[in-house]
């Protein structure tokens, strides 16, 4: 973490951001940041299906819609991760399995995203918006630990 801090403090943007590192805070930085943009372009286009696509209909569509712009999240997280994030050599021999474990991280975190919009938006009644924040916080702690776990984790 005093790492972490450090960089912030030189204003350090190239060690922040970029340079390599296994430092598991600036990482998690790093994956939040991306994230962010990540989230930005799932969120836009939800909200774009949902209220040009699917003009605001519930039930099926509004789970359609937001697979749909899971994808788009998914491929614009894993881009941005690979160039920011984790840089190191993933324990997958070629990218078609890295990208394949990736996603299977995130479609338990699309389940995660769904069940929650089921239990609040369908049953409860928020606006799914609203539920999908809600629920993108919570995802993103379970894909950063995943694929930490499971792709990028530290060679003994």
């Amino acid at each position: 973490m005093k790492e972490l801090f450090s960089l912030i403090g030189k204003r350090d943007f190239k060690g922040l951001f970029y340079r390599k590192t296994d430092n598991i805070f600036i990482q998690f930085f790093r994956y939040c940041f991306v994230g962010g943009l990540a989230t930005v372009a799932e969120g836009g286009a939800l909200w774009l299906i949902q209220h040009f696509l699917f003009r605001e209909a519930q039930g099926f569509w509004v789970f359609a819609s937001q697979a749909i712009a899971f994808v788009i999240g998914l491929v614009v997280n894993f881009v941005l991760s690979k160039l920011f994030v984790f840089q190191e050599k993933s324990e997958k021999t070629n990218a078609a399995g890295e990208f394949l474990t990736y996603a299977v991280v995130g479609v338990v975190g699309l389940g995660i995203k769904e069940l929650l919009l089921w239990l609040f938006h369908i049953q409860i009644g928020w606006h799914y918006m609203l539920v999908w924040v809600v629920s993108t916080i919570i995802v993103l702690i379970w894909n950063y630990t995943g694929r930490r776990l499971l792709l990028y984790r530290k060679k003994k």
